[in-house]
């Protein structure tokens, strides 16, 4: 049987130069190399001299006494100086040509099957000195190497295509073979089974991916197969393909050339099905926490001006009482005869102002405690804590808290949602204040300070002197529904910390020294930062 390996048109080429050479430096008309192919030997390689009557890829049949199939059965050296004074070699097909004489050496592959002969011919008496002999040899062995490098090669070739098999038949994914016009050759059952097609439409030639292919991933599709002639392979990019039914399934695909023209391509296909299901699930499970999150944060605002309503009815209550006594003033002097005009305006002067700074309080409370979608707007942070210490004015002095503040000049915007971040600041400082309210002797001061967080965000820290954090209470205070007051939820901490996570900040608490707590949150300038 030959051997089923393919030799390159390169390594022919080479050998084309040798036999060649071997007929000009040996001065003969012929130098062959045979090759067996049962039941014929066959002239794989021909060198180009005069009077060589052999043309390449003519074959004879064995058994018939050619001295190259003699050399091939004893796997030995063969010298015949003249054909014509031999009893043996009298009949030898090679005599009609003219060959009387002839050296051969066998050449084999390296597990020692026989692959031919490299032989000289000669149409007289030659004796091929010693000298010929060692060229001869030496140029069999450059043969044999070649054949060793080729057999090597196609080892790998044969283990890496072992491989893939292997893969293929194994249906861990999907794999197809197809030319790149996209006619499917070949495809596994893990392929077949993700687009609900047979064997039996593999079978037909009329399956290709192509015309399986929506048209929007088309572009995408013909891009990858560009990269592939290009390159060899192309990166894995995702796409659909349509199921027999119709439908469309998700995929990841990475392609590759195959084949000694790379006229085919192998393609590995991923089905993505579970991983978009699950992508999705996740996005839904997200926003129903997002809403959770949104509505928990809103009752808590609820609840915390709910905390502050004696204080907000007495902010508002001030202005709306001046409001009424300046009314009754105005009045007084425009009884007077003549009227006083000057102080009916100082008058009706002070009742707007009044009433402007109740409207201020009653929107502070609206913006504060109203449900809307996060915005991320460019805020000054220190505009957005006076807003909120407007509001816990009056619940400060009411438990003997001097509340102070240290802004930082020049501090860059910030990105966020303004009552998201009012809502973390309302909270951290109506606990400084109820703390602070827990203790029995020494100043009550809470001071809020603003300053910049490295090269991209903005820090608020807010210090105050109230009893301080022990361990046991420092290690679950961020923890939901852990809480040190008595009518606690538990949920002002942790929802505080999510909404500056959400901003791409973060959230601490520290000791104060010599007594109280430090909690601090920095905010990013830039929203690429934020998550």
């Amino acid at each position: 049987m030959p051997y089923p390996i393919q030799i390159s048109s390169e390594i022919i080429q080479k050998w084309q130069e040798i036999v060649d050479l071997l007929a000009e430096i040996m001065h003969v008309p012929s130098a062959l190399i045979m090759k067996v192919e049962p039941p014929n030997i066959r002239v794989f390689v021909s060198s180009e001299s005069e009077g060589n009557p052999y043309e390449p890829n003519e074959a004879a049949s064995l058994n018939t006494g050619l001295y190259c199939e003699t050399v091939m059965k004893t796997r030995k050296p063969l010298l015949v100086p003249d054909a014509l004074r031999d009893e043996e070699w009298k009949s030898n097909p090679d005599i009609k040509l003219g060959m009387i004489s002839y050296l051969g050496f066998p050449i084999s592959w390296p597990d020692g099957e026989i692959f031919g002969t490299i032989c000289v011919l000669d149409n007289k008496r030659n004796e091929y000195s010693e000298l010929y002999r060692k060229l001869l040899l030496q140029w069999r062995d450059v043969l044999q190497a070649d054949l060793r490098s080729i057999a090597a090669l196609q080892g790998e070739i044969e283990e890496r295509e072992a491989k893939i098999r292997r893969l293929v038949d194994a249906n861990i994914i999907g794999v197809l073979i197809s030319d790149l016009e996209g006619q499917i050759i070949e495809a596994n059952d893990a392929f077949l089974d993700m687009v609900g097609y047979t064997r039996d439409d593999v079978a037909s030639g009329r399956l290709s991916w192509t015309e399986m292919t929506p048209a929007e991933w088309q572009t995408a599709s013909e891009r990858a197969a560009a990269q592939v002639r290009a390159t060899g392979a192309c990166q894995a990019f995702e796409k659909e393909y349509f199921r027999k039914d119709g439908s469309r399934v998700p995929v990841l695909v990475g392609a590759a050339a195959v084949g000694r023209t790379q006229s085919e391509g192998i393609a590995f296909v991923l089905d993505q099905t579970e991983r978009k299901r699950a992508e999705t699930e996740a996005r839904e499970s997200e926003r129903r926490y997002r809403e959770v999150q949104m509505e928990l944060a809103h009752a808590n605002r609820v609840a915390t001006m709910g905390q502050l309503a004696a204080s907000i009815a007495h902010d508002v209550n001030q202005p709306i009482a001046a409001a009424f006594t300046n009314a009754q003033a105005a009045l007084r002097w425009l009884g007077t005869q003549p009227p006083d005009l000057k102080e009916v305006r100082q008058a009706l002067g002070r009742i707007v102002k009044d009433t402007n700074r109740a409207g201020d309080v009653i929107g502070r409370i609206r913006d504060l405690i109203k449900k809307a979608p996060p915005r991320k707007d460019s805020l000054d942070i220190n505009e957005t804590i006076r807003d909120v210490i407007v509001l816990t004015y009056s619940e400060a002095v009411k438990h003997g808290v001097s509340a102070q503040t240290q802004f930082a000049e020049g501090l860059p915007l910030i990105q966020g949602d303004r009552i998201q971040l009012q809502q973390v600041i309302l909270n951290l400082t109506i606990n400084a204040i109820e703390a602070m309210s827990r203790v029995g002797e020494g100043p009550r001061r809470l001071l809020i300070s603003t300053g910049k967080d490295g090269q991209d965000g903005v820090l608020v820290a807010m210090q105050d002197s109230g009893p301080g954090l022990t361990p046991a209470n420092h290690e679950h205070l961020f923890e939901a529904f852990y809480t040190t007051k008595p009518s606690g939820l538990g949920m002002g901490l942790p929802i505080c910390r999510s909404i500056i996570e959400a901003h791409g900040g973060r959230l601490w608490a520290t000791e104060n020294i010599p007594r109280g707590a430090v909690f601090q949150f920095t905010v990013p300038t830039r929203p690429d930062s934020a998550s």
